[in-house]
């Protein structure tokens, strides 16, 4: 009755306004057994999540381990073989000189017959890029022209001035210079020289690294033994300063400064020009 009567009320009121009324749409009640069915599905769903989730983070780390392992022994191989190699391996790295010098021709730091007619002094810094040039394309077309037939004389001297740009205490003009020396005293300066020149890299960035002048040695031909001992003494090393300096007093004041019989070139000189120079000097009088 009381439904009944709300019913027409609400009917009167809306006729009076002429406005409709909007009523709330409401969903049909599910069964209790439906509600269960809906809660059970939705827990199965979170539960296959979760494993989903705590499966894969243990392949996850199992994967990053091996992967960090891997890495980690790699690099010890790695290791290894480079403190295995020595100067061996730093030896297979070097360039073999283009065109070594005659060494039945060598006597020290000079090279050709001590009564040749024309000498050719060379102020020379194994660090120097300009002096590389002129000993691995110049010197040999000189030794094979002028030096094997008797006519011409080359003379090294140091002028170790690279080295001095250097802020550190090693210096590798010098160091490459008292590696020269050393190697005089066993008869081997040119083929030290000659595979000291054929591997310039840089200046004062390690390409004469004691380690690298050991391998240089020892392409060279040299007992290891001996010349590090030599070396070790530090009398070399004095040796090529005090030249330097002697250089400077004379007048050497650039690297390559070069002198035949006398006569003072500064500077790379083709084949031609110092050929005409030594035919000269081989033509006057007294030569």
């Amino acid at each position: 009755m009381l439904l009944a009567r709300r019913n027409a009320t609400l009917s009167i009121y809306a006729s009076k306004t002429q406005e409709p009324i909007v009523t709330k749409a409401t969903s049909t009640p599910q069964t209790r057994r439906a509600r269960r069915a809906a809660e059970r599905e939705a827990a199965n769903a979170t539960r296959r999540r979760h494993a989903s989730r705590a499966g894969r983070s243990p392949l996850l780390l199992i994967t990053a381990i091996v992967g960090g392992v891997g890495v980690v022994v790699l690099a010890g191989l790695i290791l290894l073989q480079g403190g295995a190699g020595g100067a061996t391996d730093a030896t297979s790295e070097l360039i073999s000189p283009q065109a070594p010098t005659p060494v039945t021709l060598a006597d020290g730091r000079a090279v050709g017959k001590a009564d040749a007619p024309v000498t050719l002094e060379v102020w020379t810094d194994f660090q120097c890029p300009v002096c590389g040039q002129f000993a691995r394309t110049v010197e040999p077309a000189l030794m094979a022209k002028y030096v094997t037939p008797g006519v011409l004389r080359i003379v090294h001297h140091d002028a170790a001035f690279q080295g001095a740009k250097s802020t550190s205490s090693y210096d590798e003009s010098v160091e490459a210079g008292a590696g020269a020396r050393c190697a005089a005293d066993q008869g081997r300066y040119w083929p030290y020289q000659d595979w000291t020149f054929a591997n310039q890299s840089g200046e004062n960035e390690g390409a004469y690294a004691a380690t690298r002048l050991t391998a240089i040695a020892t392409a060279a031909g040299l007992d290891i033994g001996a010349w590090q001992a030599c070396v070790a003494t530090g009398a070399a090393q004095r040796a090529v300063r005090t030249e330097t300096s002697q250089a400077v007093a004379a007048g050497v004041s650039a690297t390559p400064t070069m002198r035949v019989n006398g006569h003072e070139i500064v500077g790379l000189r083709s084949v031609p020009d110092l050929s005409a120079l030594i035919e000269a000097a081989a033509a006057a009088p007294g030569g």
